[in-house]
C-alpha cells in the first residue's frame, strides 16, 4: 500500500518535532497537515477527515489524550498514534483504552514512523475493501 494522498494530521506543540515530522511524512507521499496545539487538533478533526493522527501527549491546554477521545467520537475511522517523550506504562495503557492504534517513545526512527504509517493504511484500506465486498454480497 502506498502513502501516497494519505491524509495525516500532525499534533506537537514543539514547533521542530512537528515540522520534521510534516516533511518526513510529505516525502512520503503523504498530505500532511501540522497543528500546534490540541484545541487546533480537535478543530481540524471536526472539519476534515483524517486516515492517521499523530499526537503529542504533553500539550500545554487540551492534551494528546483529550484530542484522542475527542478524535474517536468525531472520526472512529482515523487511527491516532500517541507520541511521547515521557513514557510511562500507566500513559500507554490509557491510551490504548481510549482506543489508540499505537504508542510511540520519542526520539523515535523515521522509519520506524513511516512503516507504522503503511500498516496503518494497509489495515484501512483491507478493512475498506471488506466492507465494499460485504455490500456486493
Amino acid at each position: 500500500m502506498t502513502t501516497e494522498k494519505a491524509r495525516v494530521l500532525v499534533v506537537d506543540d514543539e514547533e521542530m518535532a512537528r515540522e520534521s515530522l510534516r516533511d518526513w511524512l510529505a516525502e512520503e507521499g503523504c498530505a500532511v497537515e501540522a497543528v500546534p496545539d490540541g484545541a487546533s487538533a480537535i478543530r481540524r478533526v471536526g472539519e476534515e477527515a483524517w486516515a492517521v493522527l499523530l499526537v503529542d501527549l504533553k500539550m500545554p491546554g487540551i492534551d494528546g489524550l483529550q484530542v484522542l477521545a475527542e478524535a474517536r467520537r468525531l472520526q472512529p475511522e482515523a487511527s491516532v498514534v500517541i507520541m511521547t517523550a515521557y513514557a510511562s506504562v500507566d500513559t500507554a495503557v490509557q491510551a490504548m483504552k481510549l482506543g489508540a492504534y499505537d504508542y510511540l517513545v520519542k526520539p523515535f526512527e523515521p522509519e520506524e514512523l513511516s512503516l507504522m504509517v503503511r500498516k496503518i493504511l494497509d489495515q484501512q484500506a483491507l478493512r475498506r475493501e471488506n466492507i465494499a465486498l460485504r455490500k456486493a454480497l
